[in-house]
């Protein structure tokens, strides 16, 4: 007789900078739904959020986290047209390093992959084993903030500019269901004005790029969150935090059916 096989809920977090906060607020709600991940994906802020919280970080440490961070946070990534110099950033991702609590992905709690992007290439790579700050580091490598991250034979830049969500690679490790959060959606980003000033423009033109690029793995996903990110402003750690839970507590039934 065969034996039916166990539901897997995964749960793909997207990049986005410092959007990501958001994330944090999607597992607040998902931990108060009781709704237990198995395993995890994403990519850049994604990939950490990911990857601390398989850790074994909750949403509180988190939040703390990333208040702890996020001045130099918003500096480092608000900063993308022009920064004057790599001593932050280096900063940034030297303090990050040591606030993690594990050195391999065999050591997380629960099964994780993460995607960076071969800038050789242009193609996305997936990792899930092995050293995890090295391909964590690359994940989150935003061009020109961060120095590219050399790999082995390889030179990583942010996964979010090859494989924004990465929803298969959840499927292809066993998830029979999977929960996708984007922060990309234009329509719940600030609205276009003609008075948008360049860095502005450029911001939500970046939105357009990885929206459209993350549409294949999205329609891959059985519920996809959309935090509303209308007007808030990048140090506000906790009002990102609010918008991710109330993205989720308005999809709640159908969470729930992917448990049922």
């Amino acid at each position: 007789m065969k034996t039916r096989r166990k539901k897997k809920l995964g749960l793909a977090l997207s990049s986005g900078g410092v959007l990501g906060y958001a994330h944090i607020g999607v597992l607040r709600a998902l931990e108060e739904l009781d709704v237990e991940i198995d395993l995890f994906s994403g990519a850049s802020m994604g990939a950490v959020v990911a990857v601390f919280t398989a850790a074994g970080l909750d949403s509180t440490a988190l939040e703390a986290l990333g208040t702890k961070y996020s001045a130099q946070v918003a500096m480092v990534l608000g900063s993308v047209i022009s920064v004057g110099g790599l001593t932050t950033p280096w900063r940034l991702r030297a303090s990050l390093h040591k606030e993690l609590p594990v050195t391999v992905f065999e050591a997380l709690q629960k099964p994780v992959c993460i995607a960076a992007t071969d800038v050789q290439t242009g193609k996305a790579v997936v990792f899930d084993s092995g050293d995890v700050w090295g391909p964590l580091s690359g994940s989150f490598c935003v061009p020109g903030v961060f120095p590219v991250v050399k790999l082995g034979d390889r030179y990583l830049v942010d996964g979010g500019m090859s494989l924004p969500v990465p929803v298969t690679e959840l499927r292809k490790r066993g998830a029979t269901s999977i929960i996708a959060v984007s922060l990309y959606d234009p329509l719940q980003a600030d609205e276009y004005k003609p008075s948008l000033n360049i860095a502005r423009l450029l911001e939500r033109s970046l939105n357009v790029m990885l929206n459209n690029v993350a549409q294949p793995e999205l329609e891959k996903a059985d519920v996809v969150v959309r935090p509303d990110l209308k007007g808030c402003e990048p140090s506000d750690v906790h009002e990102y935090v609010t918008r991710g839970y109330d993205a989720v507590m308005s999809r709640r039934a159908e969470i729930e059916a992917l448990l049922a």
